[in-house]
This record gives C-alpha cells, structure tokens and sequence, in this order.
C-alpha cells in the first residue's frame, strides 16, 4: 500500500541513468502545468546537482523530483513534480525538506505557482508564506503567487538585536489589529500608532500575516496589505524545527478546529520563537489562551496593552523611593569584562571596533578617566565614562542606560551627579559627548536643563551670586557662556515667553548653582521637622547608594514632594525657599537652616489625591499624610528640586542677628515665612561658604 511506502531522497547527477530519464519523462507529462523545460535544460540542472529525486526504496520506482536553480543568493524552485498514482506519502515534504537542509547558506527559498491551481495549502504546509503576485507569462496572464521560505542568517537585517530586547518592547501584531489600522476602523488598534508609543515599543508581524493576506478575495487587497506591512518590522523566522516543536506544545493545548485556529497559533509560536514579549489581538478566542510561564509571552488586547505599558512607564519615571536600600551597586569596567560590556550597550548601526576603543581608550588612563556600570542584582542597567583629562570641564563620552523600571530615575540621578561632582570638583563646564542618545535619555538631559550646542550637550555650573549686569559681563568674557545663553534665548523667545523675569530666571536655572542678585522671585524659609529633615537631607545612611557618595552633601533625589497644612496659603512657584529644621529636645540640639531649593509647583487638594499623585516622590507614608492632614479637607503639597546642603547650617543665634538687620524684626517661624531676597543671599553665601 501507498501509506507503506519507503522513501529515499538523492540527487540525480547522471544524464545517461534510468532516474535522469524518469524525470524527463515525469517532468514532460506534467508539463501542462509545470510549464515546459527543455531536455537540455534538466540536463544542466543534474550536472550542477539542481535536480533531486524521491525513490521507492524497495522498487527503486521514481515518486516525485524537485529540480531548483540559484541566483542572487536564492534558491528558486522550478519544479516539484510528484507522480499522480504515487501521491499522499508526503513525497513532497521529504523533496523540499532535503532542499532546505542543504541549501541553509543561501538567503532563502522562493517558488511561483498559478494561483488557480488552488494548492496554496500545499506551500503553507511546507512553511511557505506567499509574500506578493505577479501576471505569469503565460497567453492568458494569469496570476502567479510568489512563496518565500527564509533561512535565518545571523545579521543585523535578520535578527531582534539584543539592544532592542533591553531598550524597547518587542510585540507581535495579529492580523485583525494590522486590519483594523489599514481601514482605519477599533480606535484602540489605531491608539498602537502614537508617536509615544512607538518610542518604547516596536511593532512586528509574524510570517504567518502573508498567509492571512493572501485569502483576501480580491488582487487589489492583496496589494493594499501587502504594502502597509513595510510600516512594521518582520519579527525574524529562525528555526523551523523549535517552530515546529513549539507549535505542537500550543497545538496539544489549545486544539485546532478552523483554519482561522491555525493561523492563530502561527502567530503566536513565531512570536514565542522570534524573541517577542508581547502578542497584541482583539480576537476573544486567543485573548482566552494562557501562555506558560516558559514561554515568556504577554497577550493582551490593543488597549489593555497600552494601559500595561503607560502604566509601566508612569512608574519608571521616578522612582527614588527604590533606589534606597536595594542592591544596586557600581563596578569599575576591567580588561576582563569589556567584550560583555561592548555587546550589550553597543547600539544599532554601530561600529563595534568604534566603541569598543573609546572603552579601551578610556581605560588606558585611569587617572583621568573613570568607566563605571551601575547594576542591580546582576542585571547591568547603566554604563558611564567620566573623562577628567581638561582642568576645567567634566566631559561625559558614554552616558548608556538599558531599558527597565529604573531607567529614568538612574537618568536623572547620574545628570544629578555629574553636576555635583563637577562643582565640588570646582569644574565649570560638563559636557555629555554621548552620540548614541535615545529620546528618552535627551528629555531627561533637556529637564537638567542642559543645551544642546553643535551635537554635544553642555551645561555650566557658576558657584556664585552676580546681579545681571555681572552676569552679562561674564557673557563677552567666556564664549561658552555665551553658546548657552544664546540657546536658552532662542527657546525663550520660540515661547513668546520671554518676559525678564523668566530670562533672569532661566539664566539662573541654567547655570545653577549660580543666583542672580536682582531676579524678583519670591523667596521663603520652610520648617520642617527634624525627623523629615533626616531622611530628605541627611546623606550619611549606609543604606544609600555607594554611588551617591556622602561627601558631595547633597540630595540624593533631584526633585522631591513636601507636605504640609495648606494654611497659611503663602507658598508661590516659582520661589527659592531654605530648609529650616526646628531644635531636637532628645539631643539637645538647636534649629538651624541646613539646605536651599527651589519650588517648582505647588498644590492644594485632599490628602489622598495629594498622596496619590505623588507616592513615588516624599518620604511620607500615607500614616504620615494622614497624621499631617488630620481632619483638614485639603493639605498642600509642593515639588522642590535642585537642594543644595550647606557646607555650614546657619544657627537660630546667627538667624536671629540676620533678621534684625536685615528684616527689621525677631525670628520666629511656625509656618513657611517670606522674607527679603537681601536675607535669602545673605544666609545662601554663608551656607554654601561664599
């Protein structure tokens, strides 16, 4: 019987063997659609071991050939022919399987067949899919359909880079959601199109969306799809055996009982062996399936993925409140990990000679320049150079983080960091040199407010306290100065808002620690509690990070949350304040003003939409807030940033004396307390020891 049959796969080499003369004659009495080939022509296809024939092992009876030529690094098919009376024992799967084994060097397979033949399930059994149409040659122009089979070629053209598995979110689009956005129709498919969504994530199709287009009914359709795909990315096709292994895993578990069924679980074993995170569909039947905890893919619907991932980024923004007493730590880069560090932060396009001999030459002065990476519990998150080389600038080569919850945070507290090492380094220009940036990572470098100046970031720190007119003085004098300024100008008057004091302010801002004289800006001193005042200032806890060194004396957090009675109502924003912590009984100590900051925003609402809002930031639990609050319907909260902790608190008996000179009146503070700019700078310059 048929289904008993043996098969042996060989080529067919020899023009003078019986086999030769069984496919030319195989061959000629199929030609009716195969098209005819000259004699000659399978001639010179067994001389270049292009002809391959499938045999009846006991009878030695010819079952079928396949005959395929190659041009352009392809392997084209230009018959497969299996004799009629000798079909069903899957003669054709064996030909084709012993032409993908040996031809793996080549790009791929392709095929064309007549779409009126109607044996499109024939190539999708074989992992063909049909990737476009053309008119065939023939009198009547039919239509021929092209099939592609890839080999997976391990280069950047064919592969999800490890980059982009660190920095983006790799998901899968299904053929319903690649509908919906060519028709314009389900607003939450079209919501997958947002210019911010497409920042974080990258959106691929599977292999298996050429066989879904190619049922549409009509050429034209076809068409229309086929050109919409060159919007998305292929998700790659690497191994048709885990496909396979993994297919039957899904198939055994979630059995198939449409064609639709079939695709669908196409899809999603190409999405799991491609490396994908997430599967996006609206189909209720997939939404249902429960993928392993091995398999490592999320699905989810259009809109509930872009909850998930909004979400994550909301709390990615700003987490300070995880960078205490976690197990981050830094690690110098050594000779011994640099080919590691190399292949996981070098980024697309990039030569990796090229940045490997920025590590190297950085690593070959060690006096001067300093290679850090910044992990959590084994996983690498960040990787830095400083470079020390000039006396008067802290200039930053590499500046690369990877994608994960912390992302941002480490952002703005290596920007944090970089300014308060060059200030105590007495450095006035910082300069990140970085040329792989994404646009995560410059928002965050714009929020530090530092200006981008012919493809390098800069900032200037001036530890000082000048009225305009100095300032501008300073400006004819250093040309860098001047480069800034001029930016912060240009952006000023893009507004339309550039009225003087919101240019002395941004002058100010951008050139911290620096305070202009005559900026008109309202100035307080805040109290606050001891207890609150040790956890927002005091930077000597072993639970901090060692990266964060105590003798910078400054704020861990660039921006932070404080709570307080909205009553009195005085706190403006913009403003300078100084920190006042009121005397500790127990030690006997007496208050004193121990740090400056500026109130960027300030808010009055109900406790809990207060604590909501900013739970990430603050150190208060919401047993704190609520203490606090008491019985009050509304407490204010206001965001402060860019603390500076004075080298020397001022004492309540030197506060006393500034105030009766300078304010005309005694000390006394039980709640936030304006006072004059002349008192503001006079207790600043001492703190910060000018």
């Amino acid at each position: 019987m048929l289904s008993k049959i043996i098969i042996n796969i060989s080529l067919i080499n020899d023009i003078t063997s019986k086999e030769f003369k069984d496919s030319v004659d195989l061959g000629d009495k199929n030609s009716k659609t195969l098209g005819f080939l000259p004699k000659a022509a399978f001639e010179k296809y067994a001389k270049q071991n292009q002809l391959i024939g499938a045999f009846d092992k006991h009878s030695k009876t010819l079952l079928g050939y396949l005959l395929y030529r190659i041009s352009f690094n392809k392997v084209t098919i230009v018959h497969l022919c299996i004799d009629q009376t000798k079909r069903n024992n899957r003669t054709a799967s064996k030909l084709v399987d012993y032409l993908k084994k040996n031809s793996k060097q080549y790009e791929g397979i392709k095929l064309s067949c007549r779409n009126d033949y109607g044996i499109d399930s024939v190539w999708e059994k074989l992992n063909f899919v049909p990737i476009k149409e053309k008119i065939g040659r023939s009198k009547r122009k039919l239509p021929l359909t092209i099939w592609w089979f890839p080999h997976y070629q391990h280069n950047l053209l064919t592969q999800i880079s490890d980059y982009e598995l660190n920095n983006k979110i790799v998901a899968v689009i299904d053929m319903n959601v690649f509908i919906d956005i060519k028709e314009e129709r389900e607003e939450e498919s079209l919501a997958l199109k947002s210019d911010w969504l497409l920042s974080e994530a990258i959106l691929y199709y599977t292999r298996e969306i050429h066989v879904e287009i190619n049922r549409a009914k009509t050429a034209e359709q076809k068409k229309s799809s086929r050109k919409l795909l060159s919007y998305f990315k292929d998700l790659p096709f690497k191994d048709e055996k885990e496909f396979l292994e993994v297919l039957e895993i899904l198939k055994d578990k979630f059995p198939v009982k449409h064609k639709n069924d079939k695709s669908d679980l196409n899809h999603i074993a190409y999405a799991i062996c491609g490396g994908a995170q997430y599967f996006i569909t609206r189909d209720n039947e997939v939404l249902k399936i429960m993928i392993f905890t091995r398999f490592n893919l999320m699905i989810y619907r259009p809109s509930d993925f872009i909850t998930h991932l909004d979400e994550n980024l909301q709390v990615s923004k700003y987490k300070p409140e995880l960078l205490i007493g976690t197990s981050i730590n830094t690690k110098r880069v050594t000779a011994e990990n640099i080919d590691l560090y190399t292949e996981i932060f070098l980024k697309p396009n990039e030569k990796k000679i090229s940045f490997q001999k920025t590590i190297r030459d950085s690593m070959s002065y060690p006096d001067n320049f300093e290679l850090i990476t910044i992990t959590k519990e084994e996983q690498l998150l960040a990787f830095i150079a400083f470079n020390r080389v000039s006396k008067d600038k802290l200039e930053i080569p590499i500046f690369r983080f990877l994608n994960n919850s912390l992302k941002v945070t480490l952002i703005k507290h290596m920007l944090f960091k970089s300014i308060l090492t060059a200030i105590n380094e007495k450095r006035t220009h910082i300069e990140i040199q970085e040329k792989q940036l994404e646009g995560d990572i410059t928002s965050v470098i714009q929020e530090a407010r530092f200006v981008k100046i012919n493809n390098i970031w800069e900032k200037i720190n001036i530890k000082s306290v000048l009225d305009i007119k100095e300032l501008l003085s300073k400006v004819e004098t250093q040309s860098g100065i001047k480069s800034i300024l001029t930016k912060v100008n240009e952006k000023l008057k893009a507004t339309g808002n550039n009225s003087e004091f919101v240019i002395k302010y941004n002058y100010e801002r951008h050139l911290s620690p620096l305070k202009i004289i005559d900026l008109e800006i309202p100035t307080y001193i805040v109290p606050i509690k001891p207890q609150w005042a040790e956890q927002l200032f005091n930077d000597k806890s072993n639970e901090k990070l060692n990266l964060f060194e105590p003798k910078y004396e400054l704020l861990l957090n660039r921006e932070n949350v404080y709570y307080r009675s909205s009553s009195p109502n005085i706190l403006q924003a913009p403003a300078r304040i100084l920190w006042y912590s009121s005397g500790n009984k127990s030690t006997k100590t007496g208050g004193s003003i121990i740090a400056s900051s500026y109130i960027d925003e300030v808010f009055v609402d109900r406790p809990k939409t207060l604590f909501k809002q900013f739970e990430k930031l603050g150190i208060y639990t919401w047993k704190d807030l609520s203490k606090t609050a008491g019985n009050k319907d509304k407490i204010m909260a206001f965001v402060f940033s860019d603390t500076e902790l004075f080298h020397k608190p001022i004492s309540l008996k030197r506060i006393n004396d500034v105030f009766e000179n300078l304010e005309n009146k005694s000390f006394m503070i039980v709640a936030p307390l304006k006072i004059k700019t002349e008192t503001y700078v006079t207790i600043y310059k001492e703190g910060i020891g000018l």
